[in-house]
């Protein structure tokens, strides 16, 4: 009697897995489950992108307060290596043919490149402006 109750188990999966098997060989199931996967890798994405510079600009603030200075290149570092891990992670779970992966990477690789320029300028401000409050010295030259 046991026996007969795993045989059942055994062949209800069988079935099942051949189902999904028919299933995943319809191209609009693929495309309808790569396209909702794709929208869930960036929800994911987003938020571990907010976790981590949360977690970063803690860490800075903290090493600056004990240094008594503020200290950035690990922020460029993280930032590069964020970028780094994104594209390949996109690369490799990109469900589109290459042409479009190709052109989607352009896309997010402009973004990129346009959100850093405008973090560069803004702390070339934000330097411009902390170098001309600086006290003077004292001194003429």
């Amino acid at each position: 009697m046991r026996n007969s109750g795993r045989m059942n188990a055994a062949k209800d999966w069988v079935r099942l897995a051949a189902k999904l098997g028919v299933l995943f060989t319809e191209p609009k199931v693929r495309s309808a489950i790569a396209d909702r996967l794709k929208d869930q890798m960036d929800d994911v994405t987003d938020t571990v992108t907010s976790k981590y510079e949360d977690a970063v600009d803690r860490l800075e603030s903290a090493a600056a307060a004990l240094r008594g200075r503020s200290y950035r290149p690990s922020r460029v570092v993280g930032f590069l290596l964020g970028v780094g891990v994104g594209a390949g992670l996109g690369i490799l779970l990109a469900p589109a043919p290459g042409r479009e992966t190709r052109q989607a990477v352009r896309d997010k690789a402009t973004d990129v490149k346009n959100r850093v320029v405008e973090s560069a300028t803004s702390a070339t401000g934000k330097i411009r402006r902390s170098v001309t409050n600086m006290p003077s010295t004292g001194t003429q030259g």
